[in-house]
């Protein structure tokens, strides 16, 4: 999967703006080594507690560049609430993308 994204990046002449990192996010998100300025975080619903893409916003959102976009799918509610939440510093909306996918940008 992640050699198919990665060619798909190479063929759209992106590969210095795009990187792509396999794993478990919880670890190999921890350090991007830079502000980013977009983050695509597709996680999913654990077997309890709180969702992998609330576990990886929770990550990501400290090192996101004000003024930065985060798109979700599916909208988990754990991560909605996290992103919806004025404490952490987004606004969101819903885009009318398959069930709803998440558009958020960090503001100040």
């Amino acid at each position: 999967m992640c050699a198919r994204a990665r060619r798909n990046v190479a063929d759209a002449g992106l590969s210095d703006y795009v990187d792509i990192r396999a794993g478990d996010g919880r670890q190999t998100l921890r350090d991007l080594g830079a502000p980013i300025d977009f983050a695509l975080i597709d996680g999913w619903p654990l077997a309890s507690g709180r969702s992998l893409a609330r576990e990886v916003i929770e990550i990501v959102a400290p090192q996101l560049r004000i003024g930065g976009f985060v798109m979700n799918d599916n909208g988990e509610p754990d991560y909605m609430d996290y992103m919806r939440s004025p404490d952490n510093g987004f606004l969101s909306m819903t885009l009318p993308i398959k069930r709803g996918t998440t558009l958020s940008v960090k503001v100040p």
